[in-house]
């Protein structure tokens, strides 16, 4: 059973005990310990002494310190990002929910802000936890709490590229732009999936692996977008990482599963379950396959009548309820990556191959027990062959439509679509004309507080991408 706790007060620790450049007090960490049942049998419960830290259900509270505090930032982040994009449409009348659905990147608010200092106090604790894992593990190269940890933090500096104009890493750091991120997140997922690897831990390796082939796809992307560099050796090499990443487990999945305290899981809330809707409204939760012209049972959703002036509405139940896992790498990623990189090489029928083997496996997903809400799925037909066949093309603009509809699908509501649509260069509809005509690489400003403790970053320099 996994126990959630917050323990507060200070730490007694050199390294720890310092205030962190978000303000952060590591002292009042929120930590995950799977099956213990004596973690404040200390001395004094209240205060963690550098004696108490080398227990080992300690030592594994650590590791997973960086986990506990990026789940529900990531999966906040999640649902604006939804809004933002093409996933999500909220009735609302909360300004940072319109802001988001009009596409409004140049000013920042709450939501915003706590996603920034969420991630960048995720990624502070992977270092802190690094370096305190390694000098109280007898072989830090070989254990999977030190790539369990080093993995988070790499989920943080990614999902940062993919989110925020300018980066810095702490109040003295120099300003990062999101490509600067992104090769910093190739470093911190090529240890991670070594560390993974020589401690024996396949699914870590693999969703690692994983996560660097998403990173250098992105480089792809970016350069292509940001510099104009077409430079296809980036997805070669995400290819290559993905390829591994099956090698190494062709079933690998790791998803956030629990925040502090409780489910993280925000889905659940715009267009979910519990109380959220989307307007049944152009391509809403009703996503046409190509190949069928049919709805793609990857999107799994009950409509109804919520108010009858507006028509039909749609609820999204993916993800029933708040403890509802919400993965952040796993297969189909790696799988549909080496197809975009194939059919970059003019690869047409290697880019079909591997469409389809993310096919067969979306196929089973979706027709095992316990996908998406039980009370509302699967629909009156059970999914069949049929709903997902195969695909097939040898024209390179039909394919790419096709690969296009696939990221769409299989990611919906996994934080993928809005890097997508930048890269892409998909605008949505809804947006307000000023914030179309800013362009789709545009992302949001840092927190405020970033600009007035750090004397290399400037507010107007927050208003547009950073390149280097």
């Amino acid at each position: 059973m996994e126990t959630i706790l917050k323990a507060t007060g200070e730490v007694g620790m050199s390294r720890l005990t310092r205030r962190s450049p978000r303000g952060v007090v590591a002292g009042a960490l929120v930590m995950i310990l799977a099956g213990c049942t004596d973690f404040l049998d200390v001395d004094n419960p209240a205060s963690l002494l550098d004696e108490d830290l080398g227990r080992e259900e300690l030592v594994t509270t650590l590791a997973n310190t960086t986990e506990g505090n990026i789940t529900d930032t990531y999966s906040s982040l999640n649902e604006r990002s939804g809004l933002l994009s093409d996933e999500l449409f909220h009735r609302s009348t909360q300004l940072e929910n319109l802001d988001a659905m009009y596409g409004n990147r140049l000013s920042s608010n709450s939501s915003v802000e706590g996603h920034w200092r969420g991630l960048a106090q995720a990624y502070w604790l992977s270092g802190e936890m690094v370096t305190r894992l390694t000098a109280l593990l007898e072989n830090p190269n070989s254990d999977p709490r030190i790539a369990r940890t080093l993995f988070f933090g790499g989920l943080a500096q990614v999902t940062m590229a993919d989110h925020f104009n300018v980066i810095v890493y702490g109040p003295e750091d120099m300003p990062r732009g999101p490509i600067d991120v992104l090769n910093d997140a190739v470093e911190t997922f090529t240890e991670a999936a070594t560390v993974a690897g020589a401690a024996g831990a396949a699914n870590l390796q693999a969703a690692s692996l994983g996560q660097l082939a998403r990173t250098y796809r992105s480089l792809y992307f970016e350069e292509l977008r940001l510099r104009g560099n077409d430079d296809l050796s980036f997805m070669d090499q995400a290819e290559t990482a993905a390829r591994a990443a099956l090698d190494a487990d062709p079933n690998y999945n790791i998803s956030l599963e629990f925040g502090a305290p409780g489910g993280s899981n925000n889905m659940v809330f715009l267009g979910g379950p519990l109380g959220g809707q989307n307007r049944f409204d152009e391509v809403y939760l009703f996503l046409p396959d190509p190949v069928t012209g049919e709805w793609d049972p990857r999107i799994p959703h009950e409509t109804e009548i919520l108010i009858e002036s507006n028509g039909e509405t749609a609820v999204n139940v993916k993800f029933p309820a708040r403890e509802t896992p919400l993965p952040v790498s796993r297969a189909s990623e790696a799988m549909l990556i080496i197809a975009e990189a194939r059919l970059l090489r003019n690869d047409v029928a290697g880019a079909v191959e591997w469409i389809n083997a993310n096919r067969a496996a979306a196929r089973e997903r979706v027709s095992s027990p316990g996908y998406a809400d039980p009370d509302r799925w699967p629909p009156e037909e059970p999914i069949a062959i049929s709903d997902l066949p195969d695909f097939g093309s040898s024209d390179p603009e039909v394919v790419y439509d096709q690969l296009k509809h696939e990221r769409r699908a299989e990611f919906w509501l996994e934080l993928r679509r809005w890097a997508d649509m930048r890269y892409y260069e998909i605008v949505p509809y809804r947006w307000f004309e000023p914030n179309k005509a800013a362009g789709m690489n545009l992302r949001w400003p840092p927190a405020p507080e970033e600009v007035a403790q750090n004397d290399n970053l400037t507010q107007p320099m927050t208003q547009s991408v950073y390149v280097r």
